[in-house]
This record gives C-alpha cells, sequence and structure tokens, in this order.
C-alpha cells in the first residue's frame, strides 16, 4: 500500500523522478551533473507513508525544517533528513547479512537496537532501520546498563547502534550481546552547508504487514515485555491521531518526552512529522527551559507530557515567575499553543485546575498503551474536556466494556458499573516478542485486547479510567475501590492539597478486610514542619468521599520513585513499605 499526502493538485500521485533536480531550488544551488552515479551516491527509500509524507513536504517547501535539535542547536530540513536517511539506511544493509525485506519468506524480521539521545540522530536511526525493512529497537537513555543488558538479551538483535554519547555503555552491551553482534557507532550528524539539489531514489515498498518496532512494556505491573508492531500499525496509529487532534505542517511540537514509549515515538514524534510540522527536541525535561520557549510567543503551537511534568511547570511558575515582570509575558505565550495534551498517568484533577489558572488551556486527556498506541481521547473542543475523563474512542478504533468474570458485554451507560476495557482495531500491536503464550492470554476468542484497565462509561458515552484491575482496583469489606479516585481525591482536597506534594493508593493485604487502603505520601517541603497523620487525613476526606474509601494506613516517605513516563509501580511500593517484617 502507498499512500502520499497530496501538497497541491499538481503533486497528488506524482512520483519524483530518481535522481531529478529539484528545480523549484535557488539556482545557486550546483547541479551534480550527468555522470552522477545515482544508485551509490543517492540511495534508495522505500515509499513507506511516512517517507512518502515528508517527500510531499519536501515537494512543497523545501527548506521547510523537519527537527530542531536543541542540544546541537542546529535546524535540519526534511530534505536533509531524507538524504541521511537513505545514507544510514545503506549502511545498516551492509550489517545485516543480505536481508531482503522484499522476500515474504522471512518469517522473522532482524531486530537492530539503537541507544541515541533524544534529537536530530535518533530521528535519521530510527527511520533508517526502518527504511531497511528491520525492527527497531529503541533503548531507553536513562536506564542503567542492567535494564539496556535485559533489552538486548531479550530483543536478540543483529545489530547495535551506539551514539557517541553513550560510548560507555559499549563493553557491557558487547558482553550481553555476544561477539557475534556488531556494535556500530552512530556518527553525530550536522546542519549541511548546503541545499540539498536531491531527493533520494524512491522504490517500491514491502509489505505494510511488516514487523517495525519493539517498544518495551513499562514493568510496573510484571517484567518487560516487547511489543511488536508493524509499519500499517505505526501509521494507523498516528493517522488517528492526526485526524483526532488536527496536526497539519505548521504545527510546532516542543518534545520533551522519552522516546523508548509509545508516547514519545508515536504521539510526539511520528504524528507531528506524518503531518508534515516541526519537532522541536530537547534531551530531557527542564521546566525553565519550557516557560523560555513558551515566554517566546508563537515560537511552538503544541507541547504534550505526564502528569508530573505539569505539576513542575506549576511550581516552577509560582516559584519563579508568578509576580514578577516576565508573569504576562510567560502567560501570553503559554496560551498561544493549540493544543496541550496529558496522558501516561491519571492527571489529578487539582494539578489540571490550577495549570488552566496559569496557562488558560484545559488539560486535553487521553488513554493509551504499549500495546495499542492511543485508544481513547477527550475532544478539542472544551466542552469534550470532562474532568476525569479520557474521553471517547479515537477515529477507527473500537472500544467495550466486559465483566469482569463472566465477560459479558457491559452495555449500560451512567450507571455505577465499571468493567474491563477491551480494544479493537487496526491500532492494536502484532504481538509480544516470542512470548505467544502471553500474547494469546490477551486477547478474546473474538480478537479483542484485554488491557487489564478498569473503566466506567457514561451516558454520553465519555470513559473513566478507574485503573489497572492488578494494583489499583482494592477490594476491601466487599467493595471494589478505585486507588486513582483515591489519589485524585486526596490531592484534590482543599485542606491536604497544600500539604501533599505526591501520593499513591495501594491495598495491603488484610485477613480481616482482604485489604486495607493504604496512602504512601511524600509531603510539600513547606508542610514538612506541619506534619500529617491519619486522623487528619481521614477527617478531611470524608468530607469528599465514602467512607469505605478512606484509607485507614498512612504511610509518609521522603520520595516516590516513578519511572520515566510518571508511572508507579505499585508492587515495588507494597513490597518496599508493606512486606511483612522476617
Amino acid at each position: 500500500m502507498s499512500i502520499e499526502v497530496p501538497v497541491s493538485p499538481g503533486h497528488h500521485d506524482w512520483h519524483f523522478p530518481a535522481g531529478q533536480r529539484l528545480d523549484f531550488f535557488p539556482s545557486s544551488v550546483p547541479s551534480y551533473g550527468h555522470s552522477r552515479n545515482l544508485s551509490k551516491d543517492n540511495p534508495a527509500l522505500p515509499e513507506l507513508p511516512l517517507f512518502l509524507a515528508a517527500r510531499s513536504v519536501v515537494l512543497a517547501d523545501p527548506h521547510k525544517v523537519a527537527i530542531v535539535d536543541k542540544t546541537k542547536d542546529q535546524s535540519f530540513t526534511y530534505v536533509q533528513l531524507l538524504n541521511d536517511v537513505a545514507a544510514l539506511k545503506a549502511q545498516i544493509q551492509q550489517y545485516l547479512s543480505g536481508y531482503d525485506p522484499t522476500v515474504s519468506s522471512h518469517s522473522e524480521e532482524p531486530r537492530v537496537a539503537f541507544l541515541a539521545p533524544a534529537g536530530y540522530d535518533y530521528v535519521v536511526t530510527q527511520w533508517a532501520v526502518w527504511a531497511a525493512g528491520a525492527v527497531a529497537v529503541p533503548l531507553c537513555t536513562s536506564h542503567p546498563l542492567k535494564e539496556l543488558q535485559y533489552t538486548i538479551s531479550d530483543s536478540d538483535p543483529s545489530l547495535i547502534l551506539l551514539h557517541p554519547t553513550f560510548q560507555k555503555f559499549e563493553a557491557g552491551l558487547q558482553e550481553q550481546a555476544g561477539s557475534a553482534v556488531p556494535i556500530v557507532p552512530v556518527t553525530p550528524l550536522t546542519q549541511s552547508s548546503k541545499n540539498f539539489p536531491f531527493l533520494p531514489r524512491f522504490t517500491t515498498s514491502f509489505p505494510l504487514s511488516r514487523r517495525a518496532l519493539m517498544i518495551y512494556t513499562s514493568g510496573t505491573t510484571s517484567r518487560p515485555k516487547g511489543c511488536i508492531s508493524t509499519h500499517e500499525t505505526i501509521v494507523f496509529q498516528a493517522r488517528s491521531l492526526v485526524e483526532a487532534w488536527k496536526y497539519d505542517r505548521s504545527d510546532h511540537l516542543i518534545h520533551v518526552l522519552p522516546l523508548h514509549h509509545v508516547h514519545g515515538i508515536i504521539n510526539g514524534l511520528t504524528a507531528t512529522l506524518l503531518a508534515g510540522g516541526t519537532v522541536e527536541m530537547y534531551p530531557k525535561f527542564d521546566a525553565k527551559t519550557v516557560w523560555s520557549r513558551w515566554s517566546q510567543k508563537g515560537s511552538s503551537t503544541m507541547f504534550m507530557a505526564v502528569p508530573t511534568v505539569y505539576s513542575r511547570l506549576i511550581d516552577y511558575f509560582d516559584t519563579n515567575i508568578r509576580g514578577t515582570p516576565s508573569e504576562s509575558t510567560a502567560r501570553e505565550g503559554v496560551q498561544a499553543l493549540r493544543l496541550i495534551v496529558s496522558g501516561s498517568a491519571a492527571l489529578p484533577i487539582a494539578t489540571k485546575r490550577k495549570f488552566e489558572e496559569i496557562s488558560g488551556h484545559e488539560l486535553l486527556e487521553r488513554y493509551g498503551m504499549t500495546e495499542i498506541g492511543m485508544g481513547l481521547s477527550c475532544g478539542l473542543e472544551r466542552d469534550q474536556r470532562i474532568d476525569g475523563s479520557v474521553g471517547w474512542p479515537l477515529p477507527g478504533v473500537q472500544v467495550r466494556l466486559t465483566e469482569e468474570k463472566s465477560g459479558r458485554i457491559i452495555t449500560s451507560s451512567g450507571q455505577d458499573e465499571s468493567g474491563m476495557i477491551e480494544i479493537r482495531g487496526p491500532n492494536l500491536f502484532l504481538e509480544y516478542f516470542r512470548r505467544p503464550e502471553s500474547t494469546a492470554e490477551s486477547f478474546t476468542q473474538d480478537g479483542w485486547f484485554k488491557t487489564g484497565d478498569v473503566a466506567k462509561r457514561e451516558a454520553n458515552g465519555a470513559y473513566f479510567i478507574l485503573g489497572r484491575d492488578s494494583v489499583d482496583i482494592i477490594k476491601s469489606g466487599g467493595y471494589k475501590i478505585s486507588a486513582l479516585e483515591v489519589e485524585r481525591k486526596i490531592l484534590g482536597n482543599e485542606a491536604l492539597s497544600p500539604l501533599v506534594s505526591e501520593v499513591v493508593v495501594v491495598g495491603v493485604e488484610n485477613e480481616e478486610w482482604g485489604q486495607r487502603v493504604a496512602a504512601v505520601v511524600k509531603l510539600k517541603d513547606s508542610a514538612t514542619t506541619t506534619g500529617l497523620d491519619l486522623a487528619t487525613l481521614r477527617k478531611h476526606l470524608k468530607e469528599d468521599m465514602a467512607a469505605y474509601k478512606v484509607p485507614s494506613i498512612l504511610k509518609l516517605v521522603d520520595s516516590i520513585e516513578r519511572n520515566a513516563m510518571g508511572k508507579v509501580n505499585k508492587k515495588e511500593i507494597l513490597k518496599l513499605h508493606f512486606a511483612p517484617k522476617e
């Protein structure tokens, strides 16, 4: 399947001749001449939808910037991106032992693991792996060596690409991979001093059903599993978001999300580039930097992050901007954005309201996971952003609720009946890598993916996530209690919110009650002297919620560990703070 985004009536279904000069580049750009060896100097790219979309951008605007790499402090155009991808793809193919993705007899595509900082080199590397028909396995830049070695061991790559920033890991990765697996350094790329008068040659693509991406699950409830998606899945996920959130070529995303999860790879990077926008990439989140960029009004149109990032943005604003001469500029700058999205963890309503007061934006919430990309989203209109809700099914995605034990499909809405979320559609992953039993167990007999999350559905069709059945649904005294709801109530309580910085609610095993509701709380610095006790916590919460939901255990801690996506491993929390003492 070959799909191209038309740039004008004259360009629809128009194929750029191999090696032909772009006549709309400045006349001062030198020609390569008729003797140029195109097959050698201008390597080919397969006609994958993402590459065709990028080519259409070039045909419409040869100088359009694709990536702004803030570490390099350089900008890279779409035409340079395509040329650099084609060149690296040719190099990668030399290490894949004659692998040809167009040959259907290959039962398993080679995996190429890569470790590169967020920026232009990451994008070129990922796209080049896709162009070679291999499976891209992005490694987490913040993981210690042991976790990187786990990914290498599990994914069994044929090749590892290593950016010089992470050269310290080379020996450890080689030890894990074995001497037969080459580790090839990625040469950092720089902004070209020349305009590219040629596009790479394009050749017929291999089938989009080929495997393309392996992202590892977060591992918050079990050992991380390699989740395989095809080219077809990636394009569908990105296009569904482009349609729902109205990305276009004028969009400019400030990208601070990790690039080993679906949020950063699909929502941030792939969807924006598929739509022809610009991605401004940072190696990590820094609140001061983001506020500085927002203060440059019109510098960006989109921002996506996890709830903890918004909490830090609020804290920075309150501490460093509020009441200063730069406050009005900062407010005007963030108000100029068209879309600000929160996801990957539950968004406390208190955080949503505080950010709205500062920015004028009501954060758009959505629901997704590694196996499905994005499945649900609130709408672009303000009246389609409901507190505590993740909205409605995205275009092309089917969602249903089922009763946990019987599997009965829940058809009622707006009633006090929760169920397991199940998803079906072209957005679904293909398999867990080399785990056929786990893959089979994750699907119903009629092909729906079992997310493991529990939700309610209102009469208007909007979904409300109650949490993961394994860790967020607490069964106490015959009641089912949503830990996420209790967390939101604590953070949103008028008396408690000034005291509580972070909270995690878990179910502690108990002989009498089954489980007791426990709150693990990190206090704000300003509240460490006044403190918080269980009686005070319970007194204030009973004003907001039923007594059986109120925590009967309080544990004050100095810190709450979260992963790169702001998620907490609740099983580890239970082991750390509530495991029986030997």
